[in-house]
């Protein structure tokens, strides 16, 4: 998905470099703010979009300014309706490949202050309606988070929209994507002021049905904003590392598990590659462990319950006979021992002090977790004073680091 505040759509430069973009990116939606055109047809859309399968959705420029439209894949989405109000244009739909719904809009806010704050109470008013909804508000905004996010050389008046604008974005409880590529949207002429006033804000429903949403800005070209596109990162950084759960080791037996397992191993080959297959084998090991000890803990207790239950019930009528009272000793250890471990595990996967309040399976508890599943995300390194971007280009840049921190040095060694 593409959103671009392309400054006019109605030179042939513009159009040409717009399909080349649907192409290159293979896109599915594409959002253009400042289209400054009163009208729209088939022929001037099959002109930026390039192929026969396209729709689109458009609102007119009011004079020389201004002017949305909205372009889709109809291979790829299904819009049901559209919707165009002033500064901002709604389309409701559906991805054929998931077959997941959801609400695009596409926003171009005015310049001033009062103007914008009743675009964000009119967008307010809708988004109210789409709570609990996969939605995705796009454009430029014109306005900034913070005023970091603003620069000028003349060190011109600036603006305080920015505390509107974040209260619009935390009460509708939208989520703003690192930005990767440029620090900055959008660019004076002369390069003396800049700002970030283009971005994606993505409801919390729409960061759980896709959590691996990346922002990145491309080249700008035949404008003075930046292209931003939103797309999912499904690429492959190589194997996952080990991972354990420290309650494991409150498990009776896991100890003398591991141990056994361990010693059972048998791989040939050097140490490096030897020791590489031992932990491949010993985590599929401990995944089987896992399932059959500390999986589903809460139906486990459950069940333990349960059957303290019926063991009471039939002392209240009648003596318990020597192994229904043994049982019963287990059951009711077994009961506080898993909580610890249950607790444990849930405690580990979040590593927030506030799920001891109870708020495990919240939406804020994953809201959260997908926000610093994002900021830990390794996107680009600085080598050299270069940056690497890219999967096979930052792997390939941390495998020749640590190889030469590690490589053995060209010495003789006593015999």
């Amino acid at each position: 998905m593409l959103s671009w505040n392309i400054r006019g759509l109605g030179s042939v430069e513009k159009r040409r470099e717009m399909r080349l973009l649907v192409g290159e990116k293979v896109l599915w939606i594409v959002c253009l703010q400042e289209t400054k055109l009163s009208a729209f047809d088939s022929s001037i859309v099959s002109s930026v979009w390039g192929n026969p399968s396209f729709n689109f959705s458009f609102r007119p420029s009011e004079g020389a300014s201004g002017g949305l439209l909205i372009m889709w894949d109809t291979k790829e989405v299904e819009v049901w309706c559209s919707v165009s109000r002033t500064h901002l244009l709604l389309i409701h739909g559906r991805f054929f490949q998931s077959n997941e719904e959801f609400y695009l809009v596409n926003v171009y806010a005015p310049c001033g202050s009062r103007d914008k704050e009743a675009l964000w109470a009119s967008l307010s008013a809708q988004l109210l309606l789409l709570r609990g909804k996969r939605v995705c508000v796009c454009g430029d905004f014109n306005a900034v988070q913070k005023t970091e996010e603003r620069r000028s050389i003349r060190r011109e008046q600036v603006s305080n929209d920015h505390a509107a604008f974040n209260s619009f974005i935390e009460d509708n409880g939208l989520q703003d994507l690192p930005l990767f590529g440029r620090i900055f949207t959008w660019f004076k002429g002369d390069g003396t002021s800049m700002s970030r006033i283009d971005r994606f804000l993505l409801s919390e429903d729409w960061c759980f049905g896709w959590p691996n949403c990346l922002q990145t800005a491309l080249l700008r070209g035949l404008s003075d904003h930046y292209p931003l596109v939103l797309s999912v990162d499904e690429a492959n950084w190589g194997p996952g590392p080990t991972r354990m759960l420290k309650c494991w080791q409150d498990v009776p037996g896991y100890k003398q598990f591991v141990s056994d397992k361990w010693k059972t191993l048998q791989v040939d080959g050097w140490g490096g590659f030897v020791l590489r297959e031992k932990l491949k084998m010993i985590k599929e090991a401990l995944k089987e462990w896992h399932t059959a000890h500390s999986k589903n803990l809460p139906g486990r207790i459950k069940s333990l319950k349960e059957r303290q239950a019926e063991l009471d019930g039939k002392g209240e009528l009648e003596a318990l006979s020597a192994l229904e009272i043994e049982e019963l000793h287990t059951v009711s250890f077994d009961i506080p021992s898993l909580a610890r471990v249950n607790t444990s595990i849930v405690w580990q996967q979040s590593r927030l002090h506030w799920l001891r309040e109870g708020d495990a399976n919240s939406k804020y508890f994953h809201s959260i977790l997908l926000g610093r599943r994002r900021q830990n995300h390794l996107h680009s390194i600085v080598v050299d004073g270069a940056i690497v971007e890219g999967v096979y280009p930052v792997r390939q840049a941390v495998f020749s680091h640590f190889a030469n921190h590690f490589k053995r040095r060209g010495r003789k060694r006593s015999r």
